[in-house]
């Protein structure tokens, strides 16, 4: 078991060059593999999420070469093989489910295959939305590996959003290149900013698609990328979240390389922090964050249900009671993590109460850590990081177990953190 030492942090003061976005890099590496033109992803950060998408588009037959911190693609994917295909996932929820749509390009057989938690996550709402297209579908009980068959033969479709964007993310980025137009009716959509992130980008591949109030998708079919691409990766608000907390919590920060007009729905955690007491301010290109009298607060996570570890750190510090909801978007991600942030805080006297679809948290000003603590990131990223901001300001070191579980999305967390 990989175990980290996180030393006593007394103060929070420097500056970091946030990683390059996991989501958007994602995103555009599935839509390169469909492009029949060069293309140049700029500002790739080596996480496990990006590897493994670029992973699934060589397997099906795309060509890549990596550059440092750039993708070039010399070749998009293979649509003309009759050839079983199988990728791998590996533990990337977001990957899982955009790559599953690309079974409606393929009329044989199309396997999808994870590795870790995403094996145990349910896979329901993708195999209910691939049966609307046509598909048969075979699954370990509504779970990976997932075995797609037969011809795509619907075009006008019904599918649920109020678990996951994810899949509708796939279907937006497949619909442009099948034979015909699409349709995609959506049932209470969630996270709709990464909705809209996903049509930016397309818009920036030259691809075209209909919007009606998030609930009608429509898309012209026989689409095509024919022009060169060259795109650059913006900044994770969803990285740069935990040190936003970090300097709320402890001090001040510098953070570089983040987009003020983003897309990313993450970068409301500004608005979180600002109010539970922090001071906010752009300079230039440049993100100033510094702490000052701390208070609880009340903040809607709905939209954007990874803040909620962060978030859960900075009510701890906050004295009082504070609330988030959107407590029900957290059971299907890499850990249930309304249960995990209840287990794990209790170990620093923080209650966590489980409502309906609300989280309230019942913070002691400063969570008190008079001897050696040790925290488990339940092989979740976001986990590892949230828990170790309880550093700042502990008596004793921290220890964190499955420490190496920020692999997923960023690597270089701790050697960031260690700085600051």
């Amino acid at each position: 078991m990989n175990v980290m030492k996180i030393q006593i942090k007394n103060k929070i003061d420097g500056e970091v060059n946030i990683p390059s976005s996991k989501s958007y890099a994602q995103r555009a590496i599935a839509l390169a593999g469909l492009s029949q033109s060069t293309v140049i992803i700029r500002n790739l950060t080596n996480s496990d999420d990006v590897i493994a998408a670029q992973g699934i588009i060589e397997s099906l037959g795309a060509r890549f070469i990596r550059k440092n911190g750039e993708l070039h693609l010399s070749k998009g994917i293979s649509r003309d093989s009759t050839k079983e295909i199988s990728i791998n996932c590996k533990e990337s929820g977001l990957s899982t489910r955009l790559f599953s749509a690309f079974s409606l390009l393929f009329d044989q057989e199309f396997q999808v295959n994870g590795e870790g938690s995403i094996t145990q996550r349910t896979m329901e709402m993708v195999i209910d939305g691939l049966k609307e297209f046509g598909k048969d579908i075979q699954s370990n009980d509504f779970k990976l590996p997932l075995i797609i068959e037969g011809e795509t033969s619907k075009h006008e479709v019904e599918i649920d959003g109020s678990i996951s964007s994810q899949f509708l993310t796939g279907l937006l980025i497949v619909a442009p290149f099948l034979k015909a137009d699409t349709q995609i009716n959506v049932l209470n959509l969630k996270s709709k900013p990464y909705i809209k992130m996903t049509i930016d980008l397309m818009h920036h591949f030259g691809l075209e698609v209909g919007n009606k109030d998030f609930k009608i998708f429509n898309s012209k079919g026989n689409q095509s990328i024919n022009k060169p691409i060259d795109y650059k990766v913006e900044g994770d608000w969803s990285a740069a979240s935990f040190l936003v907390v970090a300097a709320a919590i402890g001090g001040k920060v510098k953070l570089t390389g983040l987009s003020a007009n983003s897309r990313q729905g993450d970068k409301v955690i500004l608005d979180a922090v600002q109010l539970a007491g922090a001071n906010v301010k752009w300079e230039n290109e440049d993100l100033l964050i510094e702490k000052n009298k701390l208070q609880p607060f009340e903040f809607d996570a709905t939209e954007c249900p990874d803040l909620f570890p962060p978030l859960v750190v900075l009510a701890a510090y906050a004295k009082g009671k504070s609330v988030i909801k959107g407590l029900n978007r957290l059971k299907h991600k890499e850990s249930d993590r309304g249960l995990t942030l209840q287990e794990e805080c209790a170990k620093v006297g923080v209650k966590l109460e489980l409502l309906e679809d609300e989280m309230i948290i019942y913070g002691n000003g400063q969570p008190i850590i008079s001897e050696e603590t040790t925290f488990s990131s339940h092989n979740d990223h976001r986990i590892a990081m949230a828990m170790t901001l309880f550093s700042i300001g502990a008596e004793k070191p921290i220890f964190i177990e499955n420490a190496n579980a920020i692999e997923k999305s960023y690597p270089d967390f701790y050697k960031d953190f260690l700085t600051i």
